[in-house]
């Protein structure tokens, strides 16, 4: 387990390495987006269920055969998913959904990926720092949370490089919303 931790960090820390020089290049691969979903919720479902968690996935898609770096969307998700378990308490609510919009682009669609937890939230002075390099909250219901600060700068700027945005909105003790558009082929 420690092992396994240690490894997440280095990954971390080199993605952010990769991502401050410039040296990040997106994969072109034809994959299904459902094969995504499921694998993330199958990775992050174990985490949830010794919490006694409930996570549950709803998908509205038209096209599940897309062309795209499916690892960078699978990293979006599981960073977005794993915050979500380590900042909802046990028997917490959290939910993925992954929607098709209209994009407008001959081809290429928008799709839309929505975490949503019922955790503890976040201070709203706190949400302009939120997905800087390291930055954590100064918050006494998070310092036994373990984790580097750098899972929402690879989230915010994975989804640069593929073209799309992200959003954010919370609530002390209410919870929190990531939703995150990607242009994807």
């Amino acid at each position: 387990i420690s092992g396994n931790h240690l490894l997440g960090l280095i990954n971390e820390v080199l993605d952010m390495s990769k991502i401050e020089s410039g040296n990040v290049s997106l994969s072109e691969n034809t994959f299904l987006v459902s094969d995504t979903l499921n694998t993330v919720m199958q990775i992050i479902r174990s985490d949830a269920e010794s919490k006694e968690q409930q996570i549950v996935l709803r998908s509205d898609l038209r096209h599940d055969a897309v062309h795209g770096d499916f690892m960078r969307v699978q990293q979006i998700l599981l960073n977005l998913l794993s915050n979500a378990v380590k900042y909802t308490g046990t028997g917490g609510h959290i939910s993925l959904t992954a929607e098709e919009r209209v994009s407008g682009r001959s081809g290429v669609g928008c799709f839309e990926f929505t975490v949503e937890d019922d955790g503890i939230g976040m201070p709203p002075e706190f949400l302009d720092k939120l997905f800087t390099p390291f930055e954590r909250a100064k918050d006494a219901r998070v310092s036994g949370v373990q984790g580097t600060g750098l899972g929402l700068a690879i989230v915010k700027h994975a989804a640069l490089y593929h073209g799309g945005e992200v959003f954010v909105e919370s609530e002390e003790d209410v919870g929190t919303r990531f939703t995150v558009r990607l242009p994807i082929g």
